[in-house]
């Protein structure tokens, strides 16, 4: 609902559910992932108040009571402000949650002006269907209701549900992001290949479910690789698990268990681009050419002394709460 000068000032620095798209690289509207490194840094000056978001403040109280009328969910006004377990920069404001149902939905109203209408035309945008997902992951409520607003006695509701996988999926892109931040370093403006929400946004299967063998060996891996006193053989043994594991996954970034919660992830690192600039140099020297950017041969001598070297893959432990025993 209507966010509080408290819950403003306490989301400086942090990444609420709606930036959430702009910072993994889904910002709406040309929103990149850049300009919200320089917001966050205090380097610009923040979005003035408009009065679409005084009007869509207004109207949410109005909106969560005829989704009531309509779903007789018994939505009512989220308490409070939810924060990351592992990453307090990560939070959310959600806008309601429901006490009717079996097991709770979280609700996120949206009043649609006329001038985002066609972003809504194939269902929820993408940009929120991240923010729902942040929700969902912040507060571990796997459903989630949107309900959009389009003006007169047009009303949607679109329910959501996202698994374990999908919370992984996002923090793994949203800690890519923080991890610019740290470096005081802009982030790219589009990060490609966003390997998240893989059944919604199309993108081809990133995880292998594990069998019984495999899930006891993640397990007794984690407990070794958490154990500060790790002797010879130990280490043997967790050598001999990790190819295990390694050779069960194959070309897949998330090992998961039945209920889709990772184990395990073996991501693919980015590609490191270097150019030999001595060679560069030397060539242009010994046929005469300038280091004009315009030039075809400056161009053709950089292409030529450009190497990419494939990033090296990341094999971490996601198993939470191993009794060391």
């Amino acid at each position: 609902m209507t966010i509080t000068a408290e819950q403003i000032k306490f989301r400086k620095g942090k990444i609420g559910a709606s930036s959430m798209a702009q910072a993994v690289g889904y910002g709406y509207g040309g929103k990149t992932r850049a300009a919200l490194f320089h917001s966050m840094k205090g380097n610009t000056q923040p979005d003035p108040e408009s009065i679409a978001m005084r009007v869509g403040n207004f109207m949410e109280a109005f909106i969560l009571d005829e989704y009531n009328r309509s779903t007789d969910r018994g939505g009512i006004e989220y308490p409070q402000t939810q924060v990351h377990s592992d990453e307090p920069r990560l939070i959310c404001h959600c806008d309601g949650i429901t006490t009717k149902t079996t097991t709770p939905r979280l609700i996120e109203i949206k009043n649609v002006g006329p001038h985002m209408k066609d972003a809504w035309r194939d269902g929820v945008p993408k940009y929120v269907h991240i923010q729902a997902c942040g929700q969902s992951m912040l507060t571990e409520i796997e459903r989630v209701d949107v309900v959009a607003y389009f003006g007169g006695s047009d009303l949607k509701v679109y329910e959501l549900q996202f698994t374990p996988l999908d919370h992984a999926m996002l923090y793994d892109n949203l800690k890519d992001f923080l991890a610019y931040l740290d470096k005081d370093e802009e982030p790219p403006h589009v990060q490609a290949d966003l390997p998240m929400l893989a059944a919604y946004f199309g993108y081809k299967d990133e995880a292998i479910e594990a069998d019984d063998t495999i899930i006891a060996d993640a397990v007794l891996l984690a407990k070794l690789k958490r154990d500060s006193k790790v002797c010879t053989t130990d280490k043997l043994a967790t050598d001999e698990l990790e190819y295990r594991i390694k050779e069960y996954m194959q070309d897949k970034a998330y090992l998961i268990n039945k209920e889709g919660v990772p184990l395990f992830t073996w991501k693919q690192g980015k590609e490191k681009t270097t150019i030999d600039w001595e060679a560069v140099a030397r060539k242009l020297w010994i046929t005469g050419h300038t280091n004009n950017f315009n030039d075809p041969e400056w161009l053709s001598a950089c292409q030529s002394n450009t190497t990419t070297k494939s990033g090296s893959r990341s094999f971490l432990c996601k198993i939470k709460g191993v009794n060391h025993g």
